[in-house]
């Protein structure tokens, strides 16, 4: 675990070569570090993998407040805290986004940026659904999912000017069978300037569905 400064404490988990280049993974708004455990080990053979428990979820701590901008800023002061000056960003789902937004505030810490099944910037229809409470068996706080949920029914016009202002090379993957509409994820893939667009024959978690699928295209 890491305490951050002005921040949560948060867990993590690594794998791979201790003096690799930093690859940094955000899972999905249900889900947790444990989601990379098929794709972290390969991924190791080259890098130094850590995984986060974004705030809210699984070990780390739970507070009060929660939006993407402050999952952003949690990454950035994680970074901070373990010295780590520069770093290939992996984000699956609500992840993504949380990368996305690391990506365009600091462009200098990252070598790489890879977006796995990120949600377009458009109102989500139908509405999704907000949480009445805690789910029993769920290890997150239904209040973080309220957070996210409220930003996926809303539309983000803006994100489409900073999409045109990413200057991170970048991998966008969606699934094929997954809810999202992939060709408004490949407009958003070509609004940035050094994107690469790849549709999997899957659905929303690719690195979890299949993954010598999802090494085969991020690994190169």
């Amino acid at each position: 675990t890491v305490q951050l400064a002005d921040g949560p404490v948060l867990r993590y988990r690594e794998w791979g070569r201790p003096d690799g280049a930093a690859l940094l993974m955000l899972h999905g708004t249900t889900s947790d570090s444990t989601t990379w455990a098929h794709v972290a080990p390969a991924l190791g053979e080259h890098f130094r993998v850590i995984a986060l428990d974004l705030r809210g979820r699984a070990d780390s701590e739970w507070p009060d407040d929660y939006s993407l901008p402050l999952m952003a800023d949690d990454v950035v002061k994680f970074m901070d805290a373990l010295g780590i000056l520069g770093a290939v960003l992996v984000g699956h789902s609500s992840g993504a986004l949380v990368a996305f937004l690391v990506a365009t505030g600091h462009p200098d810490r990252l070598r790489m940026l890879v977006l796995e099944e990120m949600p377009p910037p458009d109102a989500a229809k139908p509405p999704l659904e907000l949480p009445l409470g805690p789910d029993p068996e769920g290890r997150y706080d239904w209040r973080a999912v309220i957070a996210i949920n409220r930003w996926l029914n809303a539309a983000h016009p803006e994100w489409w000017q900073l999409a045109n202002g990413l200057k991170v090379r970048t991998l966008m993957i969606a699934g094929r069978r997954s809810a999202y509409d992939e060709s408004r994820m490949r407009d958003l893939a070509r609004a940035m300037p050094e994107a690469t667009f790849v549709s999997l024959d899957l659905g929303h978690a690719p690195h979890a569905e299949r993954p010598s699928a999802f090494l085969q295209v991020v690994r190169p």
